[in-house]
């Protein structure tokens, strides 16, 4: 005997452990009639496969009052599901801020989440969106960081991003579908890893250190990649690309600035040089300014002569030979094995968070768009426990003295 409110075509399955598996199964003779949503699986949970199976049952009489009409994803087998919500996702304006060349790295990053096997033969991907709980994203975030092969860093970021690239589809798939996705994000609130392996963040000095090796090694323009990405936060891949331009750097309508474009993100930030106490980055722009301009960017290979005389144009490092030579100058020069042109962009954030920077103020600088994607890189530092003890022990004695006095004061009086 079915409870009332029983929805049509839902039935259920006892599994072998002794629980119940529901699912909603559609008469076959709208099947052989062209209805595109066969069987579906709806999970354990009896609330969330009873609005499932309403929905269904809706598309259904939709369906059948209006054959022939056309049929969007949302009237598509696993509509529902976490593919479904993907998917939902890229067919946003959210996912038209993600720039063109990021867009492979979100597509591997969700295939990791989605394809991630079951122990039912299906997909992450297949399961309602009602049925992922926090515990299980908790198991699934775990499971990420070993991989296949157990490679440390490289997998422990990865899980890092799928927690936050998931996060952000399921948030902005709740507002457009509220009755089918739910408000608590299970993705939101995993407790990620970031000390385990990570890069080791260059120091200024070791950042200027290298700089100086580069010079040394008779690479005057591969000498500006470190301070760019210490200073000002640019990726290394994009200042050896050519993004970094003498175009942006003091540009005639903006003479005391310079644009940054960080080509992940979209981003342009424009970064004032000085201010009324004097340079922001005296060193960098007097390295700049004193710099023999070869082409439109910045960094570029020196010119040199051929075989028979002629001489080669400037051209633009590839990014494996620049960090080639990078080692070697650090080699010759002494400098730590990891001290490497990523190594100084991290430097550069975790710098911003020794200035006890408010996030607001370090995406600002840095160009991401979101407070995950920046915590990433701000390490935690000495600096910012002294500091923030520091503040503490401030309101543990103003706590202490007539500050204390005069609150107490100040609420009698309004008593």
């Amino acid at each position: 005997m079915k409870p009332a409110g029983w929805p049509r075509y839902l039935i259920e399955k006892r599994l072998k452990s002794g629980g119940i598996a529901y699912y909603w199964n559609p008469p076959s003779r709208d099947i052989k009639a062209g209805f595109t949503i066969n069987r579906e699986a709806l999970g354990t949970d009896y609330s969330a496969a009873v609005a499932r199976a309403h929905e269904l049952n809706a598309y259904l009489d939709a369906w059948r009052s209006g054959r022939g009409a056309t049929k969007d994803l949302d009237h598509q087998p696993g509509c529902g599901t976490l593919r479904w919500l993907v998917e939902r996702y890229k067919r946003s304006r959210a996912w038209e801020k993600v720039s063109p060349r990021s867009r492979p790295d979100y597509e591997w990053i969700f295939s990791l989440v989605l394809d991630y096997p079951l122990k039912s033969g299906a997909t992450l991907g297949d399961a309602p969106v009602a049925s992922i709980t926090p515990r299980g994203v908790d198991r699934l975030y775990i499971a990420l960081q070993a991989g296949k092969r157990k490679t440390g860093l490289r997998h422990i970021r990865q899980a890092n991003l799928c927690m936050i690239r998931m996060a952000r589809a399921w948030d902005v798939v709740h507002r457009l579908y509220p009755k089918v996705v739910p408000a608590e994000n299970p993705f939101r609130g995993v407790e990620l890893d970031y000390s385990r392996g990570t890069t080791r963040p260059a120091s200024r000095e070791e950042a200027f250190a290298l700089h100086r090796a580069l010079i040394a090694a008779g690479e005057p323009y591969l000498a500006v990649v470190p301070l760019v990405c210490f200073e000002w936060l640019q990726r290394p891949e994009n200042v050896i690309a050519g993004y970094l331009t003498w175009t942006d750097y003091r540009p005639p309508d903006q003479p005391n600035s310079v644009i940054i474009e960080h080509h992940k993100t979209g981003e342009r930030v424009s970064l004032p040089l000085s201010d009324k106490e004097g340079p922001l980055f005296p060193e960098l722009t007097e390295y700049l300014d004193n710099l023999p301009r070869l082409g439109v960017p910045i960094v570029l290979m020196q010119p040199r002569r051929k075989a028979r005389g002629n001489e080669q144009p400037p051209r633009p490092f590839k990014l494996r030979d620049a960090r080639a030579r990078v080692r070697k100058a650090a080699l010759k020069a002494g400098l730590p094995a990891d001290l490497t042109l990523a190594a100084c962009r991290h430097g550069g954030m975790t710098e911003l968070g020794d200035a006890d920077l408010t996030e607001q103020g370090i995406m600002s600088l840095s160009g991401h768009k979101t407070p995950e994607a920046s915590r990433i890189y701000v390490k935690r530092t000495e600096a910012q426990r002294l500091a923030a003890a520091r503040r503490r022990r401030a309101y543990v004695e103003s706590e202490r003295t007539g500050t204390k006095s005069q609150n107490r004061a100040a609420a009698a009086e309004s008593e």
